[in-house]
């Protein structure tokens, strides 16, 4: 377990590293502050470690999945001795299902309030950099994980290449999530870019609630979530009328305001099941 975590570990401190340099070259938003990066930085060990417990944890379910599937619902198309094609191809028919699958559980949790305060803490950046990729809260990984059993039980045991795996789960969250100016151009409907998920982060109104997909912008086409940045369009982000402390956003926060919700609605049964701060509530802070 230890050689497996710093195997996952190391790659992706280097990475972080890598980014902090372009981001430097060619920010997208400048004087953004040292500790925010810093704090990302140094949550990312702590995170990791979870995500890799919390992959154990689930190792019974899925497996349970597959024999209730008897090894996925879609036939095998790809395996020991395919040829690079059919890798590719199963790597992309991967990653799709998967972000079809993260888009529905990401729009949930935007749209419950009961759910917003799992995801709340990775919106909670007003200084958007590669490094808020595992700037995500536990019990959003829970949920995350939960959402891969669909992939499992269509695709099987089957997973990507390592390099594809890697690429797509590790990787390509630095680039949504860096601090650069960067426009993919007519290849922004095809693939999910640094300041096109900037769009997601935004606090602006007209983007609320827009850009919800990882990999594939043409789901939030297909979905009616679909929006293109404008021609240096990089807005500022963060949740300014719900910040909370880093370090309680990233532990008890999320525990603190269902608590707050059942408190509530004990004190009035019948009312909505809300916080008060679901992403309705957001305002938008001065842009720098």
């Amino acid at each position: 377990m230890i050689e497996q975590y710093l195997m996952l570990l190391g790659p992706v401190l280097v990475l972080a590293l890598l980014f902090r340099a372009v981001e430097w070259l060619a920010p997208a938003e400048s004087g953004q502050p040292l500790g925010a990066w810093l704090f990302n930085l140094f949550y990312m060990p702590f995170f990791l470690a979870f995500a890799l417990l919390a992959g154990s944890a689930f190792g019974p379910a899925f497996s349970f999945a597959h024999a209730q599937t008897g090894g996925g619902l879609l036939p095998a198309f790809a395996g020991e001795g395919s040829g690079p094609g059919a890798l590719l191809l199963f790597a992309f028919v991967y990653a799709l299902m998967w972000d079809l699958c993260q888009y529905a559980l990401h729009r949930l949790q935007h749209g419950i309030p009961f759910l917003w305060e799992t995801h709340k803490f990775h919106h909670d950046e007003t200084a958007l950099n590669a490094a808020a990729q595992t700037r995500v809260h536990p019990t959003s990984y829970v949920l995350a994980t939960m959402a891969h059993i669909p992939v499992i039980i269509l695709l099987g045991p089957q997973t990507p290449h390592f390099l594809a795996a890697f690429v797509l789960f590790s990787l390509w969250g630095f680039v949504n999530h860096a601090n650069v100016r960067l426009d993919l151009g007519p290849l922004t409907p095809l693939i999910s870019g640094p300041q096109w998920h900037r769009i997601h982060h935004s606090i602006l109104p007209e983007h609320r609630d827009r850009n919800f997909a990882a990999f594939f912008p043409v789901i939030d086409l297909a979905f009616g979530t679909y929006y293109r940045p404008l021609a240096g369009e990089y807005p500022p982000s963060g949740l300014d009328a719900e910040r909370v402390p880093s370090l309680r956003g990233a532990t008890i926060e999320p525990f603190r305001a269902w608590l707050a919700m059942i408190g509530r609605r004990r004190e009035a049964p019948g009312t909505p099941f809300s916080s008060g701060h679901s992403p309705e509530s957001r305002t938008p802070r001065s842009a720098p």
